[in-house]
C-alpha cells in the first residue's frame, strides 16, 4: 500500500518539481539567448544595406532594430548566469563582439560614406560570432577572426 502511494503520487510529484526547476532555471535563459540570437541575425540581415538613399523613416526603423538587437545581446552577455555562458562557450558565440558589431553597423545606416564591402564585412562578422557562418569560406572566417583579434589588441595597447 505505501509503495503504491509512493510510486503513484510522491515520486511523480518530485519528478514534476525537478522538471519544472530544470526547465525554468536552465532552459528558459538559454531559450531567451537563442531568441535574441535569431532576432540579431534577422535585424542584421534585413538592415545591413540601408544606405544614404533610404528614406528617413526606413533609416530610423533600421537603426532601431539594430540598436535593440545589440542591447539584447549585450544584456545577455553581461547579466546572465553560468548556464548561458556555458551555452555560448559551447557554441562559440561571442555576444559582446556581436553587440559591438551591430552598433558599428547601426552607425553606417543612412550614410553614403560606407560601401557595400564595409557593410558585408560587418554582416559576416555577425554571422561568424553567432555561429551562422556555414555559407562563408574558411578564408573569410579566418580574415574576420584575425581582424577582430587585431582590433582587440589595439584596444588593449591604447594609453
Amino acid at each position: 500500500m505505501i509503495s503504491s502511494i509512493l510510486t503513484t503520487v510522491i515520486v511523480p510529484a518530485i519528478m514534476g518539481v525537478l522538471a519544472w526547476f530544470a526547465t525554468n532555471w536552465v532552459g528558459r535563459p538559454i531559450l531567451d539567448t537563442r531568441q535574441a540570437r535569431i532576432k540579431a541575425l534577422q535585424a542584421a540581415e534585413q538592415n545591413a544595406y540601408v544606405g544614404g538613399a533610404a528614406s528617413a523613416e526606413r533609416v530610423t526603423e533600421a537603426r532601431a532594430a539594430l540598436r535593440d538587437a545589440a542591447a539584447a545581446l549585450r544584456a545577455i552577455s553581461r547579466g546572465h548566469s553560468w548556464q548561458v555562458r556555458l551555452y555560448c562557450r559551447r557554441f562559440h558565440y561571442d555576444l559582446e563582439e556581436v553587440g559591438s558589431t551591430l552598433i558599428r553597423l547601426h552607425n553606417t545606416i543612412g550614410d553614403f560614406g560606407y560601401d557595400d564591402k564595409t557593410r558585408k564585412l560587418e554582416l559576416d562578422t555577425i554571422y561568424v560570432f553567432l555561429g551562422a557562418h556555414g555559407h562563408l569560406t574558411a578564408e573569410r572566417i579566418n580574415e574576420i577572426k584575425m581582424r577582430v583579434e587585431r582590433n582587440r589588441q589595439l584596444e588593449k595597447a591604447k594609453f
